[in-house]
């Protein structure tokens, strides 16, 4: 923003720049944050704790469609991966970690696009039985979120987020020093 003689003039570049900043951040504190509750329910699985099923057949049955087990030895390295990919997908949002981060992302938006899918084709009643609990939550928890968070983290895999230039950290101090 610049004042010249009583008129302000704003360079756009800056607003919208500044504007998908906050939009990236935000994208990014969603999906980690998706992310994060995810590899907490995980470590709270690991304790052996069942809820929101009666028992861990009934739990696996509820998320998987399959009996899995739900043991620590299988549920710990998900939390840790989990924990990993939230942490890497914020970093990404705020233009840390370079490509590692941005890889991480995109992997995170992989995921959770083939799950997404998967969801959809189970939707459809291929191997998920409709009477199931399973079906019910596919259909209206995990696939809709899957899908919808997938897309969030492809665009934000995609913006390429950085830091600012030296340059316009300089100009941006000078702008709110100085004023000009």
């Amino acid at each position: 923003m610049r004042t010249t003689a009583g008129t302000t003039t704003v360079d756009v570049t800056t607003v919208g720049t500044a504007t998908t900043t906050v939009a990236r951040r935000r994208a990014g504190i969603a999906v980690a944050a998706l992310l994060a509750a995810d590899g907490l329910a995980h470590a709270f699985w690991a304790t052996g704790a069942t809820w929101p099923a009666t028992d861990t057949g009934a739990l696996s049955r509820g998320l998987l469609n399959a009996d899995v087990p739900f043991t620590p030895r299988v549920l710990l390295p998900l939390c840790a991966l989990l924990t990993t990919a939230a942490v890497g997908v914020y970093a990404h949002s705020r233009g840390r970690g370079g490509r590692i981060t941005a890889l991480a992302t995109a992997a995170v938006a992989t995921g959770l696009a083939v799950r997404g899918t998967v969801g959809l084709v189970w939707a459809l009643g291929i191997g998920a039985d409709p009477g199931e609990p399973f079906y019910r939550l596919n259909l209206g928890l995990y696939t809709p979120i899957c899908l919808g968070f997938g897309y969030v983290a492809a665009r934000l895999a995609a913006s390429g987020a950085r830091r600012p230039t030296a340059g316009r950290r300089l100009r941006t101090w000078t702008t709110r020093v100085i004023g000009r």
